[in-house]
C-alpha cells in the first residue's frame, strides 16, 4: 500500500496510510542569539547573573553540529518537561525526531507525529512550532551575530527532547517550512539614485497621499507627479552632458564629415525613441503589478504593526501615534525600564513575550528551552498533563 500525500506546506508533511503525520523537514533549533532570564541559565549563580535581568545567549554553531546525532530518536512531547527512561512521559509524547543534522545557521530534522490530537493541532495551526530542551554549559563570551550582540555562549549542548509550542524562540522553528524565511536586512541607497515605481507607490500610501483603495489612474498620476523632480534633475545633467559633448564635437570638427555626424546623429535618435517605447511598454505591462506588490506590502506592513499593538496590551494598554511593529515594541519595552534600542527587530517579539510571561512565578529550568516555559509544564511548577 502506497502512501496517501497530503500538499501541505510545499509538500513537506506526509500523512502515512495509518494517518501518522510525517514532516521531512523542520528548523529544530538554530544558531542564533536569543534572550534569556538570568533565572533561566545554567550557572547562572556561578556567573553572578540576576534573576530577572535578560541576557542575550548565543546558541553556538560548533556546539549544534556537535550535539546533533544526540537529538536523533528523542521524543516529540505536548510540553517542555525532562525526559529519562527511568521517567518517561507517556501520556504526553505524541512522536519521535531523526535525521538531526546541522545545516548553518540551523538544526534540521525530520518528525514522525503519532497523536491524532496532536496532528489536528499541526494541521489547524494552534501547536505548529517546535522548541529544543537540551543540557548545555555556559560560558561567558562577547560577540555580536546577525547584528544582535551576546554576553553569553552556549556549549556542550545535549538535546533531551523536542517540545510542540505555540511561540519558539528560534522564529523558524514552525512544523512545515521547507526552508526558514530569509531575514532580509534593508541597506541604504545612494542618494542620488531615484527611487523605484514600486517604492514611490509604497511611500505613497504610507503617507497617505494615496488610499489602499486607490484607482489606477489615482496611483499613475501620483507616480508622474514624483517624476517631476527626477526629471528636471535628469533634464540638467542631460543639459551639462551637452555640453560636454558639444566641446568635444568642435574640438574634432575639422577632422569629421558633416554628412557623418549628421548620420551618427539620426541613429543616436533612433536609438533614444527605441529606448523609450520599450520603457513605455515595460511601465505600462507592469504598472498593476507595481500597483498590487506595493499595496500588498503597506497591507503587510499595517498588518505587523497591528500584531505588535496586541502583543504590547498587557504591558502597557493601548499604543497609538505609532504605525512601525518595530517602534512599538521598543515604546513597550521602554515603559517597564527595558532598553532595546540596539536590539535586532526579530527579537523584539520574544523580549515582550517574556515580559509578559514574567508577570507568573515560575521554578528555574533545569534543562534548556528554546521558548517560554508552558504554563501546564513540569518545569513551571505543573505536574504532567494526562490525556482523559
Amino acid at each position: 500500500m502506497t502512501d496517501t500525500i497530503m500538499a501541505l506546506d510545499r509538500s513537506v508533511r506526509r500523512i502515512d496510510p495509518d494517518g501518522h503525520l510525517h514532516v521531512e523537514r523542520c528548523v529544530l533549533s538554530a544558531a542564533v542569539v536569543s534572550p534569556y532570564y538570568g533565572r533561566e541559565i545554567n550557572g547562572a549563580e556561578r556567573l553572578g547573573l540576576e534573576p530577572d535581568t535578560i541576557y542575550w545567549m548565543y546558541r553556538d554553531a560548533d556546539a549544534l553540529r556537535e550535539a546533533a546525532s544526540s537529538m536523533n530518536g528523542k521524543p516529540l512531547i505536548e510540553i517542555h518537561q525532562p525526559v529519562s527512561a527511568d521517567d518517561h512521559p507517556r501520556e504526553i509524547t505524541v512522536g519521535s525526531v531523526n535525521n538531526a543534522m546541522f545545516q548553518a545557521p540551523d538544526l534540521i530534522g525530520e518528525l514522525a507525529v503519532w497523536d491524532g490530537d496532536a496532528i489536528k493541532r499541526i494541521q489547524d495551526g494552534s501547536k505548529r512550532c517546535v522548541s529544543a530542551g537540551y543540557a548545555y554549559e555556559t560560558v561567558p563570551e562577547t560577540g555580536e551575530i546577525n547584528g544582535q550582540r551576546y554576553t553569553l555562549k552556549m556549549v556542550n549542548i545535549r538535546f533531551n527532547h523536542l517540545a510542540l509550542v505555540e511561540e519558539p524562540r528560534v522564529k523558524t522553528a514552525i512544523i512545515g517550512d521547507s526552508a526558514p524565511p530569509n531575514i532580509m536586512k534593508e541597506t541604504s541607497m545612494a542618494a542620488h539614485k531615484p527611487m523605484s515605481a514600486a517604492a514611490k507607490v509604497a511611500a505613497a500610501l504610507k503617507s497617505g497621499r494615496l488610499a489602499m483603495d486607490a484607482s489606477e489612474e489615482d496611483i499613475k498620476k501620483c507616480m508622474d507627479e514624483d517624476k517631476t523632480d527626477d526629471d528636471k534633475k535628469k533634464a540638467e545633467d542631460e543639459s551639462d552632458d551637452d555640453k560636454d559633448g558639444k566641446k568635444a564635437e568642435d574640438a574634432k570638427a575639422c577632422d569629421e564629415d558633416d554628412t557623418d555626424d549628421d548620420q551618427a546623429a539620426d541613429e543616436d535618435d533612433d536609438k533614444k525613441d527605441e529606448k523609450k517605447d520599450d520603457k513605455k511598454g515595460m511601465d505600462a505591462a507592469s504598472v498593476s503589478r507595481l500597483i498590487e506588490d506595493a499595496v500588498s506590502k503597506e497591507r503587510r506592513r499595517n498588518k505587523q504593526a497591528q500584531d505588535a499593538r496586541e502583543a504590547v496590551r498587557p504591558l502597557v494598554g493601548d499604543v497609538v501615534g505609532m504605525d512601525s511593529a518595530g517602534d512599538i515594541y521598543r515604546y513597550a519595552l521602554k515603559q517597564i525600564g527595558q532598553d532595546a534600542a540596539s536590539v535586532h527587530e526579530s527579537a523584539l517579539p520574544a523580549l515582550v513575550s517574556m515580559a509578559i510571561n514574567a508577570k507568573r512565578p515560575e521554578r528555574p529550568a533545569r534543562l534548556a528551552a528554546d521558548s517560554a516555559i508552558d504554563t501546564d509544564s513540569p518545569l513551571a511548577g505543573a505536574s504532567a498533563r494526562r490525556k482523559a
